[in-house]
């Protein structure tokens, strides 16, 4: 048997691959853009302290995620070469790691939670908020992690529609029950930030429940079995083997934005909200790549199992196009009405601001961002994971914060605070998309004619 992705036209697939995908993750990113504004309409110290939880979620969240391009990488392969007992087993003994990581984190984050913040910078006025937040978010963090591991499980079968279709229907139930919980509707105790908190738990909860009903019971792509087991070490040598590179290359986000928040604290909580809510909306003008990213993913692991050089030098051009034709698109729209999509969340003329200047700039950048993204997504693929986690280093660590802390403390004329801290959003995406573009060009293999036959230039 062979994978569903390695026949057909190039660029229908993608599309096919993509656009649920940028579905699903616009119902992901409203989980996050819900939460903003509900609690925006707490205050400004609520929508301060959010800011300051959000860089703590992204970094539990980025141990999932890695391991899920790293399973999605190997379970691709293992299908495009035809293995499917294979596949089906590592597709079990990847939700039994994601259990444990699960189990082991939500002990450790109730142990350090307090110095992790305070280390942040957090404000002891903003503590009881944050604190208010983040004890929910531990105590249910195995239903916030282990749907981003089975839907990236799920995509590596070639289906990408139905884990959209679970994330669409739990961001309506967040939608629906986050403004009861937090502000005591309906006759349910008024809970605040703890509110927008335990709706996201219960949404996610639903999508747990139906990927594994759908990987173990529709599709039987999960075989729960002693040979499972007894397979269980050498699977996770295997998915380790990219799940690390992938979890280092997704960590860095939010430890950059960890940075970012300490380096804007010391301008005043309006600067960190603002900044709250443009990378809020910047992250919502991303979709398109991330879409682009996931659905990449398994058609590059199962071509490059199947041996296909010549389609994967097709998906190369549909890359460049895509990049450019978003990029500059969302660019116009972010540097036109920034600040309107930022009065949709605060009143605050500072907050308003600071949004609209963070979004105006970060958008000059958006064609490259389109390139580092498209990269990660190749790159873990086609067995080249610590290239992939070097790219978003050099973005993330070195460009971001290195440029952030510059630019701030007024070194180039003209140019410090906040506004040099926006600056190095952009000036980031240039270097790592020039970065991922020469990436893809090299490592891709490429098909030439010769005799009549397709070959590689490239080992994959």
């Amino acid at each position: 048997m062979q994978g569903r992705l390695t026949g057909g036209p190039v660029g229908w697939t993608l599309w096919r691959l993509s656009w649920p995908m940028s579905m699903g993750l616009f119902s992901i990113i409203a989980f996050n853009i819900v939460d903003t504004f509900y609690i925006g309409m707490l205050g400004a110290e609520p929508l301060a302290a959010i800011g300051f939880c959000f860089p703590v979620i992204f970094f539990m969240g980025a141990f999932a995620i890695g391991l899920g391009f790293g399973a999605q990488s190997v379970v691709s392969r293992a299908i495009g070469e035809g293995n499917m007992p294979r596949a089906r087993r590592l597709t079990a003994n990847t939700m039994t790691l994601v259990i444990g990581y699960s189990l082991f984190m939500t002990v450790l984050m109730q142990v350090i939670s307090d110095p992790v913040f305070r280390l942040l910078g957090t404000p002891e006025t903003l503590m009881p908020y944050v604190d208010q937040y983040m004890d929910v978010w531990y105590m249910g963090l195995i239903f916030l992690v282990s749907p981003i591991v089975a839907n990236s499980l799920i995509r590596a079968n070639g289906e990408a529609l139905i884990p959209s279709i679970m994330m669409v229907v739990a961001a309506f139930i967040n939608a629906v029950i986050s403004p009861v919980l937090v502000f005591g509707w309906l006759g349910f105790p008024e809970m605040g930030m703890a509110g927008a908190a335990w709706a996201t738990i219960a949404a996610r909860f639903t999508i747990v429940i139906a990927a594994v009903w759908y990987l173990g019971f529709h599709e039987k792509v999960m075989e729960i079995s002693w040979r499972s087991v007894q397979a269980l070490p050498r699977h996770v040598g295997s998915i380790l083997r990219f799940s690390v590179p992938a979890t280092i290359a997704q960590l860095v986000s939010p430890l950059a934005t960890a940075a970012i928040v300490r380096i804007l604290a010391q301008y005043g909580p309006e600067a960190v909200a603002g900044f709250t809510v443009g990378s809020r909306i910047e992250t919502l003008m991303l979709i398109p790549f991330f879409a682009l990213q996931q659905g990449i993913g398994p058609f590059i692991g199962q071509n490059a199992g199947a041996k296909k050089p010549e389609r994967l030098e097709q998906a190369e051009r549909w890359i460049w196009r895509f990049a450019v034709l978003w990029g500059l698109f969302a660019m116009t729209v972010l540097a036109c009405f920034g600040g309107d999509i930022g009065r949709l969340f605060s009143d605050h003329p500072d907050i308003i601001a600071s949004t609209d200047q963070f979004l105006m700039l970060t958008g000059i950048g958006f064609v490259f961002a389109g390139l580092f993204y498209a990269g990660l997504g190749v790159l873990n693929p086609l067995g080249h994971p610590n290239l992939a986690a070097m790219m978003s280093a050099v973005r993330f660590l070195i460009v971001y914060i290195g440029a952030a802390w510059v630019l701030s403390r007024g070194l180039i004329p003209g140019i410090d605070g906040p506004t040099g801290v926006f600056l190095a959003a952009p000036l980031s995406w240039l270097v790592a998309g020039a970065l991922a573009a020469w990436l893809i060009n090299s490592r891709l293999p490429h098909g030439e004619k010769a005799g009549g036959k397709t070959t590689d230039k490239a080992s994959v």
